[in-house]
């Protein structure tokens, strides 16, 4: 069965999202910061974060297609490309996550259905797919700036004029702030401190996902965006100052030539 997670927004009306599946006869649970989505009829499990993913469990791609087109009137700050991350999973002796070795496809085996134990899986598979939609931001906004340090260091200069140095330093101070902002979406959820026996299901599914050391990373390419905006600043201020000489360099000329008349 599939067990897919989605990135689609910056955040969710969970609430919104709540009061209209249960209109339609869903059932519903709404927390904090997930609202869980059930139907009684069918062995089917959808969470939404609120933090702008979803994951889904048991559905068939084209129901999912279908979730995704009507989680779009809750979302808040939609994203251009959508981040997905697909996983099978089955029943088993134990709860684990492994690769198939022979498929090359990530299998979550559950010891049982219960939705609790699906849901501290999914916190850890919507930090990840919300990992790679910070992670796709942040290298888009590198791969388009990064030629700047090797252009100052063979030219001297910016090629860029004075406007579109500020747009690329509100782009990149926007890239920044999303994620220091949201980086707490990161952390371990609440939901654990109240369920501490679910936190190993979480543990394992970060661990698995290599969710730590991708934050370390994420980090290293906040602190290149960093270097780029100090880049960019100087580069201004650099203009700001040869702006400022010549302008004084003229107002110079102009006072000797009036000089020179008068005599």
């Amino acid at each position: 069965m599939r067990c897919v997670s989605y990135c689609t927004a910056s955040s969710y009306d969970l609430a919104g999202l709540a009061s209209s599946f249960k209109r339609k006869g869903y059932t519903t649970k709404l927390s904090r910061d997930v609202l869980h989505i059930s139907a009684i009829d069918t062995p089917v499990d959808l969470f939404f974060f609120n933090h702008g993913s979803f994951v889904c469990w048991g559905l068939k791609k084209h129901q999912e297609l279908v979730w995704l087109e009507r989680v779009q009137k809750y979302a808040n700050d939609p994203l251009r490309i959508v981040e997905s991350d697909r996983f099978c999973f089955r029943f088993g002796e134990e709860t684990s996550l492994d690769t198939h070795e022979r498929f090359k496809i990530d299998i979550i085996t559950l010891d049982t259905d219960n939705p609790q134990i699906k849901l501290a899986i999914s916190y850890g598979l919507a930090q990840s797919i919300k990992l790679e939609a910070f992670e796709d931001a942040i290298q888009g906004a590198i791969r388009k700036n990064g030629y700047l340090p090797e252009e100052i260091a063979t030219r001297g200069v910016i090629s860029l004029s004075r406007r579109s140095i500020f747009r690329r330093m509100g782009e990149i101070f926007i890239a920044r702030s999303s994620i220091n902002l949201n980086s707490e979406y990161l952390d371990v959820p609440e939901f654990f401190w109240r369920n501490p026996n679910l936190e190993p299901f979480y543990v394992m599914t970060k661990k698995f996902l290599d969710i730590p050391s991708r934050v370390m990373a994420l980090n290293q390419k906040l602190d290149v965006l960093q270097e780029l905006l100090a880049i960019l600043n100087s580069q201004v201020q650099h203009r700001h100052s040869s702006m400022l000489e010549m302008t004084i360099i003229i107002l110079i000329l102009i006072e000797i030539t009036i000089s020179l008349f008068h005599l």
